[in-house]
């Protein structure tokens, strides 16, 4: 593997580690009890990820990923917030933070895919 593809799958591995892991970390941190501040940094957080992801699959041809980034951004958006209770939202954050994990599993198997092809 050339240099070049060795700071591409590094520059992959810190973009997961930084963008879909770290709000996973975030998504399973709201089961707890926080102040209402909290869940307006979570939601802006993960809206700017998931839009950021949502772009990013989309340019590299992955529609059915930009659609699912695309309405986790419209769910848990600050700006026209969904209102739910807590105990309602539990479930939802725990089931986004798995799938922003499997998500990270999926890019990085596919960007290590990607290189050697």
């Amino acid at each position: 593997m050339s240099a070049g593809g060795a700071d591409v799958t590094t520059r992959r591995i810190v973009e997961v580690g930084f963008t879909a892991f770290c709000a996973a970390l975030l998504l399973f941190a709201a089961e707890g009890r926080h102040p209402y501040g909290f869940y307006i940094v979570l939601r802006l957080v993960i809206t700017v990820g998931a839009v950021y992801w949502a772009w990013k699959v989309y340019k590299a041809g992955l529609h059915g990923w930009t659609w699912a980034f695309a309405a986790v951004a419209l769910l848990l958006n600050p700006f026209l917030p969904v209102r739910m209770q807590r105990t309602q939202w539990q479930p939802i954050d725990l089931w986004l933070g798995i799938l922003l994990l499997a998500w990270s599993v999926f890019w990085l198997i596919r960007s290590k895919g990607s290189l050697t092809a």
